[in-house]
Order: C-alpha cells, then structure tokens, then sequence
C-alpha cells in the first residue's frame, strides 16, 4: 500500500462520513454540505453532524445540519482556512451554536503512516501480539487510550509491552470502520520516555497494514507529547477536524472538582426567556417591508410582539423574527428612545448573524434612538 493510496482511502471514508465526495477535499474551493446517518461511516460517530468541519489542508468541507447551513458558508468563505479551527473565530460558532442548543467540542489533528519512513522501532521490553481475547481483564483506567470499555466490540489488535511478565504499555486499534483502524497508546508513567510508545505504535502499525487497513492516530494539538509519539512513530498530519456536540454533553465533560458546569447564564435568564416564549402566542404584525403607521421608515424584518405578556409601553414584549427554522431567542437588544424617553428590550428569535446585523443598524441608525445587543453566551 502506497501513501498515495493510503491517502485516498482515508479520503473516501471521510466521504462516507461526511456525505460530499472524496474529491471535495482535493480542491481550494470551501464546500457545505448536509450531513446525513450514513451506515458505512466510523462507528463511533454520531450522524448526522450538526457541524464538522474536515480540512486536508488546501480548503474546509463542513458537514452540517441545514439549520446552520448558511452561517457556516459565511463562516469559511475565507482563503485561509486554518483560521476556521483558531480559538478567536471559533467564538462565532459559540455564539451561534448555543441558540440551537449546542457548542464546538471536539478539535483534533489525524494522522496517517508514511510507508516510505515506517519501520518497526527497537524495545528493550519484550512485546507480545494481542488479538480480542486477550483484551478481557485489561479495561482499566491505564489503558483508556489502547481500549475502548464503550466499544469493546471494536477492540481488534494490540501490542502489549512486558516487563518480567508484567504490562506495561500497550498499543491497541480500533476497528472504527471497514478500511480504517485506530491507532491509542498507553504507557506506564515510570516507563516513559524510553521509546517504548513509538515501538509499539509503529509495530501495530505495520500489523495493521499487513492487514490491508489503514492505520490512524489522533491527539489533540496541545497534546505534544502524542504529537512526537506520532512522528516518532512513523506517522505524518494528514487533516484537522472540528466537531459541534449538544452542549449539555459539553458541560459535562468540562465540569469538574474545581469548575462546575460552565456556560450557565446567570439567574437562568434565558431560561426564562425561552419559557415566555414557548408559552406565548408570537404575533407578528408588522410584517418584513411594512412601514411605520406614524414614522417614516420600513422595518428591514418581521417585528411583532409576545401575546399576553407586558413590557414598558403597556404592550406585549417586542421581538424580531429571523429566517432560522428553529424559534429559539438568541440574543436581546436593550433600546433607549430619547423621543419617548423610554427604555425596552426586543427579543431576536431565529435570527443570522446577517439579520442580527440589520436590527442593530435599524435601532442605531437615528439619532433618537440607540440600542445594545446582548448575546446568548
């Protein structure tokens, strides 16, 4: 097996994944595409995305819910694409993620064997062949990166490292797929830095290949020492990948002894924004395009009000409604009016960043009035 057929199957598999094409990856051109359960795909995955973003490094294919459809075209219209998977634009999907109820997550670089530079590195422990069987026993939090106790199924090879008889590190693969096993590496914490990581990476690796699969590796880019295990290993970056999950799944995983549950609103204001809402009748009745019965100007969205609920003016609260399928509150905008010498708040539900955009110009364009956002965090 060559790279360059390495390469183009990890490609076609990603294809599967994502539904796009392989080809979609080779090109400069930013594609978006609509994510779809796909019986053939890693079996770890949770199809269909609500937004992945997959880059080989020439462009970004995003694999997304339609929901989100055109504010992720927007968000990689860029020629440099690595910027889509930098802490600073990644802000933009949290913000607007979180009104559909979930938050960027996963981010990590894969990597694939360089056939021209693999070999089976030396050990001065001895290494032993394992097959599935021989997994009972060893699901410990020690080896939580070789195995998988939630896909003990998919547990296939490993080698494991013996010191007197005793395990002390041990590569395991993953059968994520029909082409593509996945490569974890566990090793004692007195036995580090030894060369023992790369020895076993690189052997399994090599198994794996004799297989005819294709071997892969994943670290986060903050994990230095897995990334040096990989190149060690024989193992080159191959593409970076974002994934968006539910935020309550999030949470959990970032809380810990020392933090709780982050990203929860003070109060649990939007909480009971979201309650008025699913408890009121939305009436719009000033349509996208209708002008003002008093004033001269046209409003640029659909504007309308909760029914049953009270705001400063004796009416119902006021809101904006955008294009987004899904009427969850995203943001509010808290106005003063100099004319009327009042102060409201206008609920954006289902709004883009575009329409958020033009209720802000549309309460700031007047000299009377002048109004803040305040987004959904």
């Amino acid at each position: 097996m060559t790279n360059t057929d390495i390469l183009r199957i990890a490609m076609q598999q990603h294809a599967v994944d994502a539904n796009c094409s392989p080809d979609d990856f080779t090109g400069t051109k930013n594609i978006v595409v609509i994510s779809k359960p796909n019986e053939n795909a890693r079996r770890y995955l949770n199809l269909p995305f609500f937004c992945d973003l997959i880059s080989y490094g020439t462009n970004i294919v995003a694999s997304v819910n339609e929901s989100v459809f055109d504010f992720v075209q927007k968000y990689i219209s860029t020629a440099n694409p690595h910027e889509c998977f930098e802490t600073p634009q990644i802000h933009h999907l949290t913000n607007e993620f979180l009104q559909y109820g979930f938050l960027p997550c996963y981010q990590a670089e894969y990597w694939l064997p360089d056939v021209n530079v693999l070999r089976e590195l030396p050990c001065s422990y001895e290494l032993r062949l394992l097959t599935r069987g021989e997994f009972d026993g060893l699901y410990l939090p020690q080896w939580g990166n070789a195995l998988s106790p939630t896909r003990p199924h998919l547990d296939t090879l490993g080698i494991g490292a013996y010191d007197g008889g005793e395990l002390i590190a041990l590569a395991g693969c993953s059968a994520d797929c029909d082409t593509m096993w996945q490569i974890g590496i566990d090793v004692l914490p007195q036995y580090r830095r030894q060369g023992v990581a790369a020895a076993l990476t690189s052997r399994l690796a090599i198994e794996i290949l004799n297989r005819d699969k294709v071997p892969f590796y994943c670290c986060a880019w903050s994990n230095l020492a897995s990334a040096r295990n990989a190149i060690k290993s024989g193992f080159r970056p191959a593409w970076v990948e974002h994934t968006a999950i539910e935020k309550e799944k999030v949470l959990e995983q970032i809380s810990n002894e020392r933090f709780p549950k982050q990203l929860q609103d003070s109060g649990g204001f939007w909480d009971a924004v979201d309650t008025l809402i699913s408890e009121s009748e939305i009436i719009l009745d000033r349509p996208k395009g209708t002008k003002h019965p008093r004033f001269s100007f046209t409003y640029p969205l659909d504007y309308g009000y909760l029914k049953g609920t009270t705001a400063m003016d004796g009416g119902g609260i006021d809101l904006w409604r955008g294009s987004l399928s899904k009427p969850a509150c995203g943001a509010v905008v808290c106005t003063v009016d100099m004319l009327k010498r009042d102060s409201e708040i206008k609920l954006l539900i289902g709004c883009t960043e575009e329409e958020k955009a033009v209720i802000m110009r549309f309460h700031n364009d007047s000299e009377y009035m002048k109004g803040v956002m305040i987004r959904r965090e």
